[in-house]
């Protein structure tokens, strides 16, 4: 077996894999309606919530210290993985949802980060935490401009003009990003 099919499959990437597309393509489908509205933004995001929570889970293998002893090198491995789960779930939910890509794309990306940021954070077990909640806020709360907390706390369902929805999903790709690249998934039993 490869290093590659190895890798994946010390992750539960190929069972999570088959979850997470089909619960995507059925929350995606269940929004479907006219484009840009509120109802296909919603599931679209919450879409990608449920799908990115559950690969969320391959962040990290099941004994934490082997990614951090072996003699490799991890970064790529970990960032490979991460662009892996933004293109799978921005092109199951592309192309099943009515929302615009530009949404789609903006929301994969931020949940992402989230799912990245909740491993190196959390731990892979709980890599689903910040996806899933903020996924619900944004679907719970009605998009609105004011105040403007609110406003950047519901922004995967902002629609696909708002610059500061953009910008919250920008910062948190790049933030969960870095920080589990760098310092990878939170070892179990660790405090820190």
């Amino acid at each position: 077996m490869t290093a590659v099919g190895l890798f994946l499959r010390s992750r539960e990437v190929p069972a999570g894999a088959l979850c997470a597309v089909s619960a995507m393509i059925a929350v995606a489908w269940l929004g479907t309606g006219p484009a840009e509205s509120r109802h296909a933004v919603t599931a679209a995001a919450l879409a990608l919530a449920l799908g990115i929570a559950v690969l969320g889970h391959g962040l990290g293998g099941p004994d934490s210290t082997l990614d951090t002893t072996a003699a490799i090198r991890w970064a790529p491995r970990r960032a490979s993985h991460l662009a892996a789960i933004f293109v799978a779930a921005a092109a199951v939910v592309a192309v099943v949802t009515t929302a615009p890509t530009g949404v789609v794309l903006r929301d994969a990306a931020g949940f992402t980060g989230l799912a990245a940021l909740a491993a190196a954070l959390f731990g892979r077990r709980l890599a689903w935490t910040l996806p899933v909640v903020t996924g619900c806020v944004s679907g719970g709360i009605p998009a609105v401009p004011e105040p403007f907390a609110l406003h950047l706390l519901t922004w995967a369902g902002q629609p696909a003009d708002s610059p500061a929805a953009f910008t919250t999903a920008v910062t948190l790709a790049v933030a969960g990003a870095a920080g589990y690249v760098i310092r990878g998934p939170r070892r179990s039993g660790t405090t820190s």
